[in-house]
């Protein structure tokens, strides 16, 4: 466009050029002839091999055990494959991957000894990771059904605080008494825990659903807002002077300058949302819902089903890590050229 500025566009265009990966047969091919197991990724793959023969050939404690198949048997089995698999995968990251699945590792062989094989400590408070794992296979159906409803409460209220929260903010940093009148107001609500507002908010809305999206709107916008406004404060002045001089309209301007250059502090405000989001997700579930992941672990803690309750635990950290993972994605391709300009 011939009004718009391009301060950004040399930026994004090597961001391009230099996160293209060669994904051809070739370059597969040429990355797997080049592999060579180090050391440490040599002693990641010796302790899935104890704990694949452990858990295979010695049995366990009588109070320990689970009849039918053994889900955590082929736990064991995947993970050193996803293991090599990652390393050929992020070759960059080598260091990071076995760190990662060594510590993942010596936990799974630390749980199944003292538990599983030894039984040293209450199995009743303490269960192996067989039951654990045997939960997955007996509860899959309501653990599916109760994943569906989590994120579906979690994506409304997140993505709302979202699209009310950056307009918002951009609004109010952008003008001077705009933000003069609204920044006292937020520094005295914004530390307010959202989980403050659930009772009104399943007194007054119809559903439960409707009341927790209301709920994790609240603990999403405040981060969010806040994150945008100080990224627009810590623009660089010569950017924008170097803009108005353009004579761009006030709209050009927010949309593509002020906001592309506040996007570092966005993302910052957007990570601490999500974890908000979570964290407020799960009370709220434990609180008053009848389904859902923070549901499912507060129903089985009543129960003292707490080979469930870890369960529960295992699948929503898994959950979390996956949507963190989509999130990290999304963060680094929208701020691919701040790594274009640190050539």
């Amino acid at each position: 466009m011939a009004d718009s500025p391009k301060s950004f566009d040399w930026l994004l265009e090597l961001g391009d050029a230099r996160g293209k990966e060669d994904w051809t047969g070739k370059g597969i091919a040429h990355a797997v002839s080049g592999f060579r197991l180090g050391a440490e990724e040599a002693a990641v793959i010796g302790i899935f091999g104890m704990l694949l023969l452990l858990v295979a050939s010695v049995p366990n404690a009588e109070s320990q055990s689970v009849s039918g198949s053994n889900l955590f048997l082929f736990v064991a089995a995947v993970l050193p494959v996803v293991f090599v698999l990652r390393l050929l995968a992020a070759r960059e990251d080598r260091q990071k991957t076995t760190d990662l699945f060594l510590m993942l590792g010596m936990l799974l062989l630390i749980w199944e000894v003292i538990l599983g094989k030894l039984d040293l400590l209450d199995p009743f408070l303490f269960p192996s990771p067989e039951r654990v794992f045997d939960v997955f296979r007996v509860d899959y159906r309501i653990m599916l059904v109760g994943m569906i409803s989590s994120f579906s409460i979690l994506l409304s209220g997140y993505l709302l605080g979202l699209v009310v929260a950056i307009p918002l903010a951009l609004f109010i940093g952008w003008r001077k008494r705009a933000f003069d009148t609204a920044y006292p107001i937020a520094k005295a609500v914004s530390p307010i825990p959202p989980t403050v507002y659930l009772p009104y908010a399943i007194v007054l809305l119809p559903t439960f659903s409707s009341a927790s999206v209301f709920v994790l709107f609240i603990g999403a916008f405040w981060p969010i807002f806040v994150g945008t406004v100080n990224g627009i404060f810590n623009i660089d002045q010569r950017i924008l002077n170097s803009a108005r001089t353009l004579g761009l309209k006030e709209h050009v301007m927010l949309s593509r300058i002020v906001l592309p250059a506040a996007l570092p502090s966005v993302f910052s405000g957007a990570t601490i949302a999500l974890i908000m989001s979570f964290v407020t997700l799960t009370v709220a579930e434990m609180i008053a819902a009848t389904s859902g992941l923070g549901w499912y672990i507060e129903y089985q803690h009543q129960y003292a089903n707490y080979d469930k309750v870890i369960a529960g635990m295992i699948l929503m950290a898994a959950c979390v890590v996956i949507v963190m993972w989509f999130f990290d994605r999304i963060q680094k391709h929208a701020l691919r050229w701040q790594n274009a300009g640190r050539l």
